[in-house]
């Protein structure tokens, strides 16, 4: 089969045919794939090597697609059905730059019936990295609820990327006031998302957190730093703006590389999404434990609308080797909207 690979760290990405395609093992489905999109961890694990287990590897981790053969033990699935969601990073076999890849059959997603194929690969990873932000880091109830003019506020953290609009719609979902950080030219990208206010996050420190206490009065004790690259402006509206007389305050981000000194009475938390579908470690247990917890209310809020798809756009014609247009276009792509690739027709 075709499919975009790296023959080592640092490599370039190329198009080949000689793949096999893989076989689904217990627990396990084989998903053709119609549509991925572009994140920025391919970039990375092209460049670090890191994640990756196996060298030459395809990449891509974020698609829809058809099931095509299910492995013993599958309940949730069978051959026909419409899914996506985010697969194993960097494991050979279940990348989606390629025409057929493995999932696991509790890590996911079923597609709505309303939700376009192209829609659904937005989802995957922004949802659950977000989720694994908000709703275990940050300790966010995953319960829909109507927020009010008393109810807590989230601060969001680089509110205009793929992850920062989940978490924007998340905390909004689950009755927060939500006050995300962008650029100002992505500032209705955010409200659009569900934040009620946004700030500018190239403002100096002290005019930052300004900004929040004249937002929020004070009222939150859970920031989320989506961007990855707000640590300094997460960790001191938590300790200097938050309600400090809260029993315990929440700072989580997607910097799962830097360490962050303790802070009393701040429970911090580093999302390592790369983790989904490992195992041998009781770290990738947890997460894989909390995805597959969150995955069956997450499909039910899709469904109903209560969560929505990203804006996408759509690079090149039909193909895999379409992917490396779009490779190409990510590098200089700014906009809140994600980049998608349809590999196949159907």
């Amino acid at each position: 089969m075709q499919g975009i690979v790296v023959d080592n760290a640092g490599g370039d990405f190329h198009l080949v045919d000689t793949l096999e395609e893989p076989t689904p093992g217990r627990n396990q489905i084989l998903v053709k794939s119609l549509v991925t999109a572009i994140n920025p961890v391919e970039g990375f694990m092209q460049g670090t090597g890191q994640l990756v287990t196996a060298w030459p590897i395809v990449l891509g981790c974020d698609a829809s697609g058809t099931v095509v053969e299910v492995g013993e033990g599958v309940t949730k699935f069978k051959i026909g059905d419409a899914v996506f969601g985010c697969t194993t990073l960097g494991t050979p076999g279940h990348s989606t730059f390629q025409e057929y890849f493995l999932m696991d059959e509790d890590l996911t997603f079923k597609k709505p019936g309303g939700v376009t194929t192209e829609q659904a690969a937005t989802i995957g990873v922004g949802l659950l990295t977000a989720a694994l932000g908000v709703i275990i880091g940050a300790n966010v109830e995953l319960k829909a609820k109507e927020s009010n003019s008393q109810s807590p506020w989230l601060i969001v953290l680089g509110a205009a990327g793929g992850v920062g609009q989940f978490a924007v719609q998340l905390g909004k979902l689950c009755g927060y006031r939500v006050l995300g950080s962008s650029s100002p030219s992505n500032t209705e990208v955010v409200k659009a998302a569900g934040a009620e206010a946004v700030f500018d996050y190239k403002l100096p420190l002290d005019e930052q957190l300004a900004t929040i206490q004249q937002v929020t009065n004070g009222n939150f004790t859970r920031v989320f730093d989506a961007s990855a690259m707000g640590t300094e402006t997460g960790i001191d509206a938590v300790t200097q703006v938050a309600d400090q007389r809260a029993p315990e305050r929440y700072f989580s981000t997607t910097n799962d590389w830097a360490p962050i000194d303790p802070r009393e009475g701040v429970a911090i938390h580093h999302v390592e999404l790369g983790q989904i579908g490992r195992s041998g470690s009781e770290k990738a247990e947890k997460i894989n434990k909390d995805i597959v917890t969150m995955i069956p209310n997450l499909e039910d809020y899709l469904g109903a609308g209560l969560l929505r798809p990203l804006e996408y756009v759509q690079v090149g014609d039909i193909g895999v080797g379409e992917v490396l247009k779009a490779l190409e276009a990510f590098k200089n792509h700014k906009s809140g909207k994600k980049l998608v690739v349809r590999l196949a027709e159907n």
